[in-house]
């Protein structure tokens, strides 16, 4: 029975929390990997409008530096090695001022060149000789139109100083401030490092990578995750990577790609203000990840094993206090079935101590005993003999007529003068000649348990009345036979 109490409960609430538990995961884990998928693409053009912007306020910044007195004091010197010294100062002083301008983000500019009105380098930061001469118009698209037309422009250099590197690169022309007309031009690049496409993808909490020739030239991926994109890039993904990397190159769909032991959805395209480079940009969203933050879904399981627990440790409780007293009552109805009929149930539990009293009361009925109601009265069950069970080992219970206690003066007077055992053996003979004058068998009744019943019931009612002595008249009304209690003050 008490397992049958548990083990019911216990599925019920297993059921119940798996259930919520495969529900609920499920459901979320599908909206994030939604969200993933639905949202790759438009992320992807938040990158490349973010990476716009970028090289919007680079340019701004290159124009500023292009017009201040120092860069234009690069063209009054006297004589061509001057001239190339006045702007190789310039140039690393430059550099510090984007240090200390973009110290919180950018940091220092990787490059900065300054060149004639032809293209050709006058000179760079870091090294006052080399590049010396070196026409950039071949490898910087845009700078041509920035020298014919002024202004600025962005875009991407493919730098090779010994190591290939891409530069986002902006150009600002240094004008003349008297004709008017471009007299060089300011070149100020960025490399696309790591850390660029780290803090980009910072913003939107997705992975960046750029893509040149056949490789991942930089990426915010960590540790294999680089071989891994660029064997989907160039693998399962070739057709959308070359695309993306065509003069004229298209933008991708969304896909998925499976790197390592995790799945992410990616996108590439070509990338803005780079007509010098074809340089892809892939934006990264990691399924895998997103479908962990369904995680909080397994508390479900965890309130589901401490409810599992709680459930057996209350089950035990609870079935203790019911089976029990069932288990009390069943063995105690068993010893009267085998002999004990005087055994009666004490049961104390508010659930079940009503049963075990109207289990008494069915016994009492069964085996002719009587019983003292509220006010010590006592009354014999029908047909039984009031004072003593069916049985001899059952212990006498006189009876209480309906009609109450007496409380006579000269009668209580003459009754408390009579010797005790006097009095008990002759009250006992008048209640067996009583009994067997109305048809009882009364062959089990035994004196000694009459008196001891006689005496319990006494000293109740000496309690109840506060009075000195009780003691009984046997009285008989049709065929009942009961016992009056005769109060003595």
């Amino acid at each position: 029975m008490r397992t049958k109490m548990i083990a019911g409960n216990l599925v019920a609430v297993l059921i119940a929390g798996l259930v919520s538990y495969f529900v609920v995961s499920s459901q979320l884990e599908a909206t994030f990997l939604g969200q993933v998928d639905a949202s790759i693409a438009q992320d992807h053009q938040l990158l490349d409008q973010q990476w716009r912007l970028a090289g919007l306020e680079l340019a701004d910044q290159a124009r500023e530096q292009a017009t201040e007195d120092d860069t234009l004091d690069v063209f009054t010197a006297l004589d061509e090695s001057d001239t190339r010294s006045r702007a190789f100062h310039r140039a690393t002083e430059i550099v510090d001022w984007f240090g200390r301008r973009n110290r919180s983000s950018r940091g220092a500019a990787e490059l900065v060149v300054i060149t004639d009105d032809d293209g050709h380098v006058i000179a760079r930061s870091q090294d006052r000789n080399r590049m010396h001469g070196e026409d950039l118009t071949d490898s910087l698209t845009t700078l041509e139109a920035v020298l014919e037309n002024g202004g600025t422009a962005v875009d991407v250099w493919e730098f090779n100083s010994g190591q290939e590197k891409i530069l986002q690169t902006a150009i600002a022309a240094i004008v003349d401030p008297t004709s008017g007309q471009p007299m060089g031009a300011v070149v100020v690049g960025y490399d696309v490092s790591n850390g660029m496409a780290s803090r980009m993808g910072e913003l939107l909490g997705r992975d960046v990578a750029f893509v040149h020739g056949e490789a991942v030239y930089s990426s915010s991926l960590e540790g294999d995750g680089v071989d891994q994109l660029r064997s989907v890039l160039f693998g399962a993904q070739q057709g959308t990577t070359t695309a993306a990397l065509a003069p004229e190159g298209t933008t991708s769909d969304a896909w998925p790609a499976e790197m390592g032991e995790q799945q992410w959805a990616g996108v590439i395209g070509p990338i803005s203000h780079s007509p010098s480079a074809q340089v892809a940009l892939v934006a990264l969203g990691n399924r895998t990840e997103e479908a962990a933050k369904a995680s909080p879904a397994t508390m479900i399981l965890i309130m589901t094993g401490v409810g599992s627990v709680l459930v057996v440790i209350f089950g035990f409780l609870l079935a203790g206090s019911f089976l029990k007293p069932v288990e009390l009552m069943e063995e105690g109805v068993l010893a009267v079935i085998n002999g004990r009929t005087d055994l009666r149930l004490d049961i104390e539990s508010a659930e079940l101590g009503g049963l075990a009293y109207r289990i008494n009361q069915l016994l009492n009925v069964f085996t002719g005993t009587p019983e003292a109601d509220d006010d010590g009265r006592i009354s014999s069950p029908p047909g039984a003999w009031a004072g003593a069970p069916s049985t001899p080992e059952a212990p006498a219970a006189p009876a209480t007529p309906s009609g109450g206690e007496v409380d006579d003066a000269e009668l209580a007077e003459t009754l408390a003068a009579e010797p005790e055992a006097a009095y008990f053996s002759r009250i006992f003979t008048e209640y067996v000649a009583a009994k067997e004058a109305v048809g009882e068998n009364v062959s089990n009744v035994t004196e000694e348990k009459f008196i001891k019943r006689l005496q319990a019931n006494e000293k109740s009612l000496v309690k109840k009345h506060g009075c000195r002595m009780v003691r009984f008249q046997v009285h008989t009304l049709g065929t009942q036979v009961n016992l009056r209690p005769v109060i003595i003050r």
